[in-house]
């Protein structure tokens, strides 16, 4: 008996129907999909387009349900998305990026990235390979949903040149970790931990270190506003009464990395308003949140610390912004890595002791190195406001400086051992930059041509083309401010074939993990309260709409990738 498929909606649908009306249906749909919007409104735009286009034909036969557009996402945009992903993922060097978040219901979601350069864009790009529920986080786990997806989809794990992952010990331990698991089948991986989940720790190390409340001062001050509308009207009078500027209470979130600094600065801007308004609560005299708050805002010591932060945490969040960035930034983390702990041991240490010394061989801990306390770096704000107050505060100053000197020791030391500062591939990788094509030996760049074996690069051909690139004029290397696309272009010269192999697998290395976390900020915005019921397939296809479309989404202009989608649909059930 001649086998046959099940039926499907979206084949029915399909059938016999004109090309323009298929092309306009999965438009719709992408539409759906990379918008948040509800596939239920693709029922009240059926009802609406006839009327709203009465003289198109298509809009006549038009009819796209939410039925049919999920299908169409799921059967035919979404796998066309993912076969190109997986096409260049089969095809060349690329990285992983991974991360496991509890987002959604009681589900463990643990996202898979790629980081890969597109030969369309010449860019390098992330791209969406799925994101499996895996609930049981152990170590085992992960890297079998991991090695699940990596072998069905049949790319190989030659290809996988670096891992970055959030620093936990299920992903980065030395011993029972994802990442030993991924170097049994892949030895000569580059293992990179984010940097900015570092930084962010050595900001927490350093706010523990002052020994005040300040997480749970920001973090009581949003819970008291967000449950009451009330309380938020009554706020407002006090706002206007000190003439500060009406703003918005900001919510503190420990995993955000730029929330902190952000959240302070918005209480300083509205302190008169909120001390007035703690200081005048009918429960100020009841244990209890607005009690704490109260005595806290009143307190001169608090604020001096809340300015002191306000400055000092300036150069984490740059970096921190800086590193979040979607572009190649690989090869200027080693160097904005060693100028940031230098930039902030200069806050409390004399440049003598900083200035042309290995970074290891600084001796910040010890005290009489250490700045007196009037040269310590307070930030202008701070510094005026303890000599405004100098007699109410006399008494707390040295406990306060001390604080402060504990709060630079804490960062820097976080800093020193957490930062890949000793890693020689990291510091090799500033040959990315053509910027610094006269700065380095071909040796650096032979050993990293060593360290990645399965790109099986002819390493003397590779020496004789560092050398013969270094020496080309100004004028005979391509004028591209992003490096991918300079190397790229520099691809085109039959010359540098083994040297532009080995960049372009260099360049796919993460720098941080924020696509990842970019990811959950995406699956919250599409599970709202309006669609908890969206499966996990539907989930993976809405990702992949987002992630992977390379076309005008916004400007709804044609792309290939719909082109092929309505071609797939019409091909695929019009011709079974």
């Amino acid at each position: 008996m001649q086998h046959r498929s099940q039926p499907s909606i979206l084949g029915h649908l399909s059938k016999g129907r004109p090309d323009g009306v298929i092309y306009a249906e999965t438009k719709m749909a992408m539409l759906l999909a990379t918008s948040n919007i509800p596939f239920t409104f693709a029922d009240v735009f059926n009802k609406y387009v006839k009327n709203m286009f009465p003289d198109s034909d298509i809009a006549h036969q038009y009819a796209n349900g939410r039925t049919k557009a999920t299908q169409i996402v799921k059967g035919a945009i979404a796998p066309e998305l993912d076969r190109e992903v997986i096409k260049l993922c089969q095809d060349q060097p690329f990285g992983l990026m991974c991360d496991e978040s509890t987002s959604r219901n009681t589900d463990k979601e643990f996202v898979i990235l790629a980081r890969v350069c597109d030969p369309k864009t010449q860019e390098v790009v992330t791209r969406f390979l799925y994101m499996p529920v895996c609930n049981i986080g152990t170590a085992e786990n992960l890297f079998q949903s991991l090695n699940t997806v990596l072998s069905d989809r049949k790319i190989d794990w030659k290809n996988v040149v670096a891992f970055n992952s959030d620093n936990a010990s299920v992903m980065k331990g030395k011993h029972n970790s994802v990442v030993s698991r991924i170097k049994d089948m892949q030895p000569s991986l580059i293992d990179m931990g984010c940097i900015c989940h570092l930084v962010q720790l050595a900001t927490g190390c350093g706010i523990r270190a002052l020994h005040q409340p300040i997480e749970e001062i920001l973090s009581s001050i949003y819970a008291h506003f967000d449950i009451s509308a009330k309380r938020c009207e009554i706020f407002k009078e006090f706002v206007e009464f000190t003439d500060s500027e009406t703003l918005k209470i900001l919510r503190y979130c420990a995993t955000r990395w730029l929330s902190l600094l952000t959240c302070i600065k918005r209480v300083l801007n509205q302190w008169d308003a909120l001390q007035a308004y703690f200081s005048s609560h009918e429960d100020v005299e009841k244990p209890g949140k607005v009690k704490m708050l109260a005595e806290h805002l009143t307190s001169k010591k608090t604020k001096f610390f809340f300015l002191f932060l306000s400055q000092v945490l300036k150069p984490l969040a740059e970096f921190n912004v800086m590193f979040q960035a979607e572009g190649v930034m690989i090869h200027r983390l080693h160097q904005e890595m060693t100028s940031l702990v230098r930039r902030f041991m200069g806050r409390f240490l004399p440049a003598s002791l900083i200035a042309d010394v290995p970074l290891k061989d600084i001796k910040f801990k010890e005290a009489n190195l250490q700045f007196p306390d009037k040269e310590l770096f307070l930030g202008a704000a701070a510094q005026t406001f303890l000599e405004d107050n100098m007699d109410e505060l006399s008494s707390s100053v040295p406990m306060m400086i001390k604080a402060v000197r504990d709060f630079f020791v804490a960062v820097t030391t976080k800093m020193m051992t957490a930062f890949p500062l000793d890693n020689i591939i990291l510091q090799n990788l500033t040959v990315l930059d053509p910027e610094s094509r006269h700065q380095f030996s071909p040796n650096s760049v032979i050993e990293l041509g060593r360290s990645l074996p399965q790109l099986r690069l002819d390493l003397d051909s590779l020496r004789e083309e560092v050398v013969e690139y270094q020496v080309l004029g100004r004028e005979d290397i391509p004028q591209e401010a992003r490096i991918d696309r300079f190397w790229a272009m520099l691809g085109r010269d039959g010359r540098f074939q083994n040297l532009v192999h080995l960049m372009k697998a260099l360049l796919c290395v993460p720098h941080s993990n924020a696509s990842s976390e970019r990811v959950f900020s995406m699956v919250r915005k599409i599970v709202t309260e309006n669609k908890t019921k969206i499966d996990n397939s539907t989930l993976n296809s809405l990702l992949s709409c987002k992630l992977n479309f390379t076309g005008a989404a916004h400007s709804y202009a044609p792309s290939r990738a719909v082109q092929l989608a309505a071609k797939h649909c019409t091909f695929k059930y019009n011709h079974k």
